[in-house]
C-alpha cells in the first residue's frame, strides 16, 4: 500500500512496480511473508535521501529526493532503498522470538539495605539487578549487512556507473 503525496504522483508508481517485482523474491528467500500490507509512505518534501523501516509496524518511509552524486555516479536509486528497507521488515519480523504484540521484556529486582531510623521509611538501594529480554536479537551489523545483500540478482546498488 503506497502512500504519497499528490506531487509524488509518479515516483509512487514506479515505487509501486518495485514493490511487486521484489515482494515475492525477497519473501521466497527467508520463506516468510509479513502478517500485514507493507505500508510504503513516500515523501518528498525534505531534500534528503533516505529510508527507514518500521518492522513492528509494517511501514517503511523514503525520502524521495533522487541520491544521484559525481563521486558515487547514478543508480537506481528508489529501487535499491525499497529492496533494502523491505529486506529489513522481512528479515527483522522472521528473526523475532515473541509475536509484534509483545515485543520485549524488562525484569527488574531492588533491594534497600536495612533502615534502623523509625523516622526513614527505607534505607539506600543495595541491589540493583536489570535483565532486558529482547523479542529480536539481530545485531545492527547484521541487519544491515543482510539489507544490503537484498537477493541473489539484485543489482540495483553499484558502487560506480562509469
Amino acid at each position: 500500500m503506497v502512500h504519497f503525496h499528490d506531487e509524488s504522483e509518479m515516483t509512487a508508481r514506479e515505487a509501486a512496480t518495485v514493490a511487486e517485482i521484489i515482494y515475492s523474491k525477497v519473501t521466497d528467500l527467508y520463506e516468510y511473508k509479513p502478517p500485514q500490507k507493507t505500508h510504503l509512505v513516500l515523501i518528498d518534501t525534505d531534500d534528503i535521501s533516505n529510508g527507514a523501516a518500521y518492522y513492528y509496524d509494517n511501514k517503511i518511509v523514503i525520502w524521495a529526493s533522487p541520491l544521484d552524486f559525481e563521486l558515487r555516479g547514478s543508480h537506481r536509486w528508489l529501487q535499491n532503498v525499497i529492496t533494502h528497507e523491505f529486506v529489513h521488515i522481512v528479515s527483522l519480523q522472521k528473526a523475532m522470538k515473541t509475536g509484534m504484540r509483545f515485543p520485549a521484556a524488562y525484569l527488574q529486582i531492588m533491594s534497600y539495605e536495612h533502615e534502623k531510623r523509625k523516622d526513614v521509611l527505607y534505607g539506600y538501594p543495595n541491589t540493583l539487578i536489570s535483565y532486558p529480554v529482547p523479542g529480536t536479537s539481530v545485531p545492527p551489523w547484521l541487519a544491515e549487512g543482510t539489507a544490503q545483500f537484498m537477493y541473489d540478482g539484485a543489482d540495483w546498488d553499484h558502487w560506480d556507473t562509469h
